[in-house]
């Protein structure tokens, strides 16, 4: 198992028409089709992002940089998702793995929640990337943004 964490600086997404496309070579569970995605700033600070995909527009999902809320949160993963990915474990400390949280969006951020039971995890290098369903009974699926 390796753990993955990230620093807030590591945390770089492109504003503009030229974005780099993250490729998820299994897709995201429920969008099997939809492997290849861009992220898009929705806020000035680069907290809040748009996960949209190029290949299925109904695929798309408001994601956040887990280290900007949850900054103790590591989620492992196998090694066979870390070998998919391309990173080893000292690609963790060096800022070359990104974890977002896909977020469910509330009317305010103290109703908005994360999901910290199926992280995504972003070779930042590569530009590869998957969503992870963690074997963790006490990771929520709904963890509140706001303490």
């Amino acid at each position: 198992m390796m753990s993955v964490q990230t620093r807030g600086d590591d945390v770089s997404v492109i504003d503009g028409t030229d974005l780099p496309v993250l490729e998820f070579a299994d897709g995201i569970p429920g969008f099997p089709a939809a492997t290849r995605f861009v992220l898009v700033r929705l806020d000035d600070a680069g907290l809040v992002l748009d996960l949209q995909s190029v290949d299925d527009p109904s695929a798309r999902f408001v994601v956040v940089p887990s280290v900007a809320f949850f900054p103790e949160y590591a989620p492992e993963i196998d090694d066979v998702t870390a070998r998919r990915l391309g990173l080893a474990e000292a690609d963790t400390a060096d800022g070359a793995a990104l974890v977002l949280l896909v977020v469910t969006v509330g009317a305010s951020l103290a109703e908005s929640t994360a999901n910290l039971m199926a992280p995504i995890v972003v070779n930042t290098a590569a530009q590869t990337a998957a969503q992870v369903v963690l074997d963790d009974p006490s990771l929520s699926l709904r963890a509140p943004l706001a303490a």
